[in-house]
């Protein structure tokens, strides 16, 4: 069972597992509508690969909603599960429950320090979903994602927000990428293709079973490099160099860089 299968990252997951010859049930949100409708989501499956969720966004328009939909779905979904006698579950939390902005050396040692309603949410799930797994209900799998890149199977995707989604856009309808962030800014991004074998790896192997991983490349990338990539890859792809204008330009060196470990995934 995949929920949020229909969103952007849910999508191209399902279309792997479908391609490796898994069966796919897809649900998204509505399920968590009543306990029933999750039973029978939850009902033959052997595993579940939870990605239903607010998005940042909104769960900073609506915090209450964001604490029902991500902490308390959570939760039911978990109670559905262990009835059901689902094995196991991976639950894709957010890199952001480190703190924000996130700097420096991080691996899952790390103090969780959640600032806002998004981060904070996920975190109250990830400690229903490790409960769940000390009282041997199911095997439970904590995934800290960064930023997954790639292209959705659908274009009308709810993905658009997301900025190498938006800049790749910005060249194809502008050519031209403008930008309302420092450039020095920094953030991790690992393509969804490796975001999906983690995810295959981990439902077929029990070495992670009960465990926090972060999902990360283990390099960052400040926003001036990831658009002279995208630059450089349309120069090959269609012939033209955009322009690009930041709103802020600092390129200020100051400070640690960020490094959010993988070792820990790597080393399984």
């Amino acid at each position: 069972l995949i929920t949020g299968g229909t969103g952007y990252l849910g999508g191209r997951i399902v279309d792997y597992l479908n391609q490796s010859g898994v069966q796919v049930r897809v649900a998204n949100r509505e399920i968590f509508v009543n306990q029933h409708s999750l039973e029978q989501a939850c009902n033959n499956v052997t595993a579940i690969v939870h990605l239903a969720a607010m998005n940042a966004q909104d769960c900073e328009k609506d915090p209450e909603s964001a604490l029902l939909v991500n902490g308390l779905g959570t939760l039911r979904l978990l109670k559905a599960a262990e009835k059901e006698g689902v094995s196991k579950i991976l639950y894709f939390s957010t890199a952001h429950v480190y703190g924000s902005p996130l700097q420096g050396k991080i691996n899952e040692e790390n103090l969780p320090r959640p600032t806002h309603s998004y981060s904070i949410t996920h975190r109250v799930a990830e400690d229903y979903l490790l409960e769940a797994d000390r009282r041997e209900k199911l095997s439970g799998v904590v995934f800290r994602l960064t930023n997954a890149v790639g292209s959705p199977i659908s274009w009308n995707a709810n993905c658009w927000m997301l900025v190498v989604n938006d800049l790749c856009r910005q060249v194809v309808t502008h050519q031209r990428m403008e930008l309302h962030s420092d450039a020095s800014l920094e953030r991790d991004f690992i393509p969804i293709s490796g975001v999906c074998s983690a995810v295959s790896f981990a439902l077929e192997q029990n070495s992670l079973d009960g465990e926090i991983v972060n999902i990360s490349s283990g390099r960052a990338r400040s926003l001036f490099e990831l658009t002279e990539l995208i630059a450089d890859r349309s120069v090959k792809i269609l012939g033209f160099r955009p322009i690009t204008n930041f709103n802020k330009s600092s390129m200020s060196s100051e400070g640690e860089r960020l490094e959010v470990s993988n070792s820990k995934l790597k080393k399984t």
